[in-house]
């Protein structure tokens, strides 16, 4: 049983409950037994926009990572979720989510047409799919005969509208009756430049695809990660199995050089240095536990890249006071915290959801996680580790010690409101007040 169909599976549910019309497209029989290399969905114009979102609260809820999320143009996004297999390997699943179909600057299929799901529209979708890929492998090609045999005669319309040529309309309809896929795989570039000319840009769209290119150009979706430090067997052995397990992402891993590209994340071997942007690797640990470590690591910086660059989608609209307070707290500015009541010395990475950004007090010894929510008049003192998806409710008070072991909130707990906390709380617990007589309260973990 393949994982990633279980997740694809998951996600189908997810918008289901949600009410999201949408249409699977390529093999839809193969989940959960199996996913293809990238899962394709189309949904509604009107659902578009609140894709991320979605996505987001999807991942928060089956404990996943969402280390990709960019748009590939006015009408699509593309994704990655990641997660660890029973033995700590990671895996991912790759999803396109569009309305319209479009590739490039042409619109070749609307969201109407997909979402309708007639066998001839299907067709025509993965064949143009594979076309502009330049590759058609034995599962794309089962499924393109399959429907083809559906519904032969708009089948061959769809192919006359985009291929109008009889040679090659002639050579796609043989090949969807007898199975035989290798005249098309070796015409592909020539059905390309075909297709290209039978469909032409959109002004809309083009316009709409250059302002895509412009915010990948600002923040590029292709990271770039540089191994550096103590040069060593062990971090060229780090390097080959880092990018062995990370290959579907498309990072640009290389090792640092006279003439190696800038890298936004640096995994430093044997060299001390605190820093958002870097992994300290220290060669005693051996190559398997160092592997694991750096892999983690560089999911973790990813997941907060996409944090960073939707907070709205992925942690929650956040008031202007608290975008104001957390520019403040980032860049030291005086004046501001005092004005709102607050006294927060810590660290903040990830964007931090603050509904009511007043009275908050965070110590230096505190570390937040990942779409954290810290409500008003909440205090967190001492050395307080805050995992991932944890919600801190108003006027609670988290007391860690000032030295030795720290104190350890963990990742989708719930601290309610006036709780006090001293101990360490279980993931995706729950501590509440309880009065159990009018003069005396306790904490209780639920």
């Amino acid at each position: 049983m393949d994982d990633r169909g279980y997740v694809a599976q998951a996600l189908f549910d997810r918008l289901s409950g949600d009410g999201v019309p949408f249409r699977i497209l390529g093999d839809a029989q193969g989940y959960p037994e199996r996913a293809p290399p990238e899962v394709q969905l189309a949904v509604a114009r009107a659902a578009l926009d609140g894709m991320p979102r979605a996505l987001g609260q999807f991942c928060r809820e089956l404990d996943l990572q969402l280390v990709h999320l960019a748009p590939e143009d006015s009408r699509a996004w593309r994704c990655v979720l990641a997660w660890t297999d029973e033995v700590g390997r990671p895996r991912f699943m790759s999803a396109r989510i569009c309305s319209d179909y479009c590739r490039g600057l042409r619109c070749y299929l609307r969201a109407e047409e997909l979402l309708a799901g007639n066998p001839d529209t299907l067709f025509s979708h993965a064949l143009i799919d594979a076309v502009e890929r330049g590759e058609l492998n034995p599962e794309a090609a089962a499924w393109l005969c399959a429907q083809w045999n559906e519904d032969p005669r708009s089948s061959i319309e769809r192919v006359a509208r985009f291929w109008p040529d009889a040679a090659n309309i002639r050579l796609i309809a043989q090949a969807a009756k007898h199975g035989e896929w290798t005249p098309v795989r070796a015409a592909l570039g020539a059905l390309r430049r075909a297709l290209r000319r039978a469909v032409w840009p959109d002004p809309g769209d083009a316009l709409a695809r250059i302002a895509v290119a412009a915010r990948t150009l600002v923040q590029p979706a292709r990271a770039a990660v540089v191994f550096m430090g103590r040069e060593s067997a062990l971090r060229k052995a780090v390097l080959a199995d880092v990018s062995r397990d990370l290959a579907p992402l498309g990072l640009s891993l290389f090792e640092a050089g006279q003439h190696a590209p800038r890298a936004q994340l640096r995994v430093v071997f044997d060299q001390g240095n605190p820093h958002p942007d870097v992994i300290s690797v220290q060669s005693s640990q051996g190559l398997a536990p160092a592997t694991l470590a750096v892999e983690r690591s560089i999911l973790r910086w990813l997941e907060c890249r996409v944090e960073r660059r939707y907070p709205g989608a992925l942690v929650g609209d956040n008031p202007v006071a608290a975008h104001v307070l957390q520019f403040a707290v980032r860049h030291r500015l005086p004046g501001v915290q005092f004005f709102m009541n607050c006294a927060i010395r810590c660290r903040i990475g990830s964007p931090v959801l603050m509904p009511y950004p007043f009275g908050i007090v965070m110590e230096r010894g505190v570390s937040l996680g990942s779409r954290v929510t810290v409500m008003q008049h909440a205090s967190l003192q001492g050395e307080v580790i805050v995992e991932d998806n944890v919600v801190i409710g108003p006027g609670a008070r988290v007391v860690g010690p000032m030295k030795g072991p720290r104190l350890r909130i963990g990742r989708g707990a719930t601290i309610g409101p006036n709780a006090v906390v001293t101990q360490d709380v279980p993931s995706h617990d729950t501590v509440v007040v309880e009065k159990r007589r009018k003069d005396r309260v306790s904490v209780v973990n639920v």
